[in-house]
């Protein structure tokens, strides 16, 4: 059995050896085990259900809130040779029944599907048709109310596993306290006999530091200039992001900055340049990071607290992957406190305020009540605000709890792929090429390019590469694309690069809008938990910064880093009281066998630190083991 997932890790990865945990993860999933794995940042989750996905008979089933990352996901198994597939929000219907349709006739290997899809009857009526051989449940904390991403479309997940009895499920996170576990071990109804892995939290080669600025830009200069090599640089806002990339170019560091309100081109250009080594500096918000593969980071600085620590741990641990020296450094001010409770008082508006924005998204949309269920639209943040005068941090983060009440869907950037799929019948669409010359030439380019998959699926295709590759001017292949559409033989979907808001139940009046005012309140009061588990960690001077974040998430084996701020600060004080006791003994031993003066005893020792010799010297007279004489010289009492 090992061999085959060996087999299976270097054929497609190219790797010879498993690293920590993953073999043992392997093994449970592949033996029908119910698995819970819990695997801090960079422990490398993908591998432990790929490997089993691909070993089992049947479609594997992903389940992750993360479109970036499912995205990211797909493409990379596709490129292993491995069929995958993902079925998120923005799809069209045709394009999900055709999905479906090629997972339920077997040419799928991996099916990555968004929480809310599960819901769907055309997602539910196909399941029973489907040869299922896992289910994984990425992100899973996103299950439980105590963790820090609750999302309640995970709850349903438990309703699907109801139907797949004989179906074993995988559930991974990085970041789960132990209520959290017991709410993933309960809500996805593990078997009694299901198996528990931990990697360990603990990252040896990593320092962690808390400096309290109040000039965090000098700061920040003297941090990068100290350490070289590849660095992220964390702030709260776009604004921030650009601000800070350029001081960092004023002052000769190379930086460029990142934010999820980039064209996706311009993301993808800057993300790749720092990954090459071609940026040194990325200067992002929380959107980077996420599905990121470059093990080489040397340092993260984070410019101001983020709210909680599993955000911390998560950003923080981008450092340092390959087992190298690395460092994460946390910038705050003196008000960091007031800023982080402001924070979440400012993250959870009432009940009446959300009813009202929910009201003016369906009257944006001109939604009749009872309708709009699963119904995607673009969606621009800044033009609702001003045309119904609402606050925007308010009204932001009402559109969060919406999502987390599980009434809409709120991306604040989905990137969909453009794809082309063939309607006709090959005989029918060759007949019509020859009779259209211009058509001709870019769809015979398009299916050597692409293959006859464009008659069975939609295909994800570049309108870029189509343009170079068959000489025809990107504009003419777009025009084109869309001709071929509007005459009803190929079905082709533009890409789309817009925040969308998808309404996950039919309109409501906002009076009888299902929201759960307890659950709010208790999303409140745990926010409130978080952030002052994150104060704590700031304002502590005396543990071992490792330590209390291992215990925070329930690992408590484990010394001392011995290489964070607070464990250097123990050492330096160590150090400098071995110091102060011998030099202590020294004037001791010297002065017992004769007064000297101050001149006499200086010449003698010949301190190295005339300041720590003074010093010391003030404190034996302090305590009363030194005295001075008739004649003015230091003597012993």
């Amino acid at each position: 059995m090992r061999e085959g997932f060996l087999q299976i890790l270097n054929k497609f990865w190219g790797y010879n050896e498993f690293r920590p945990l993953q073999e043992e993860i392997i093994s449970s999933a592949y033996l029908g085990k119910d698995t819970l794995a819990l695997l801090p940042t960079g422990g490398g989750k993908s591998i432990c259900f790929q490997v089993p996905g691909i070993a089992r008979k049947g479609v594997c089933i992903v389940i992750t809130p993360l479109i970036a990352l499912m995205k990211d996901q797909v493409e990379q198994l596709n490129k292993r040779g491995i069929p995958a597939k993902a079925l998120y929000s923005g799809l069209n219907k045709r394009e999900i029944d055709i999905l479906l349709e090629n997972v339920v006739q077997g040419s799928v290997k991996f099916l990555y599907v968004s929480p809310e899809r599960l819901r769907t009857k055309i997602f539910l009526d196909r399941i029973p048709r489907m040869k299922i051989g896992l289910l994984v449940v990425d992100e899973a904390h996103c299950i439980s109310q105590w963790g820090h991403d609750f999302r309640p479309q995970y709850l349903k997940i438990g309703e699907l596993r109801e139907q797949l009895k004989d179906v074993p499920c995988m559930a991974l996170t990085a970041t789960a306290t132990e209520k959290a576990q017991k709410d993933i071990i309960e809500h996805l109804q593990f078997s009694e006999k299901y198996n528990f892995f931990r990697g360990s939290f603990n990252r040896p080669n990593l320092s962690f530091s808390v400096f309290h600025e109040v000039d965090m830009q000098v700061k920040l200069l003297k941090v990068l200039r100290g350490v070289e090599g590849s660095a992220i640089v964390y702030v709260r806002t776009r604004k921030m992001a650009k601000e800070v990339t350029q001081l960092l170019l004023s002052n000769n560091i190379n930086a460029d900055f990142y934010h999820g309100g980039l064209l996706t081109e311009q993301r993808e250009v800057k993300q790749n340049s720092w990954i090459n080594g071609h940026t040194r500096v990325i200067v992002a918000t929380n959107a980077f990071g996420m599905g990121i593969d470059k093990s080489d980071v040397r340092l993260v600085v984070n410019m101001g607290s983020p709210e909680n620590l599993e955000a911390y741990y998560q950003e923080a641990g981008r450092a340092g992957r390959d087992g190298e020296k690395a460092y994460a450094v946390l910038l705050v001010r003196n008000d960091q406190k007031r800023r982080i409770l402001e924070w979440v008082e400012q993250r959870h508006p009432n009940d009446k305020f959300l009813r009202k924005v929910y009201q003016h998204l369906g009257n944006l949309y001109r939604l009749a009540v009872g309708s709009g269920e699963m119904s995607s639209f673009d969606f621009y943040l800044k033009p609702f605000i001003q045309k119904y005068e609402l606050p925007p941090q308010e009204t932001y983060y009402a559109l969060k709890r919406l999502e987390e009440q599980g009434i809409i869907l709120f991306n604040e950037s989905v990137f969909h792929d453009p794809t082309i799929m063939i309607k006709v019948s090959a005989e029918d669409f060759y007949a019509y090429l020859i009779r259209h010359p211009h058509h001709e030439l870019l769809m015979k380019g398009v299916l050597r390019m692409y293959g006859g998959e464009l008659y069975n699926s939609f295909v994800k295709i570049d309108e870029k590469d189509i343009a170079m590759t068959n000489g025809i001017p990107l504009d003419k292949v777009t025009f084109y694309l869309q001709e071929l559409h509007k005459l009803d033989l190929i079905n082709y979907q533009p890409k789309k690069d817009k925040p969308q808001i998808t309404f996950v139940l039919p309109r409501h009046l906002p009076e009888r809008l299902p929201i759960d005012r307890k659950l709010l309140s208790q999303r409140k009061q745990q926010d409130f938990s978080r952030a002052k588990a994150m104060i704590h960690f700031i304002d502590n001077k005396k543990k071992c910064r490792s330590i209390s974040i291992r215990e925070y998430f329930g690992d408590y084996e484990g010394e001392n880093c011995g290489i964070c701020d607070n464990c250097l600060a123990k050492k330096k004080a160590q150090v400098w009281e071995e110091k102060v006791e011998n030099m202590e003994k020294s004037i001791l031993d010297v002065i017992k066998e004769e007064p000297l003066s101050l001149h006499e005893l200086e010449n003698v020792l010949m301190p190295v630190d005339l300041s720590g010799f003074t010093n010391t010297l003030s404190e034996l007279f302090e305590r009363g083991k030194l005295k001075w004489n008739n004649e003015k010289k230091i003597s012993c009492l």
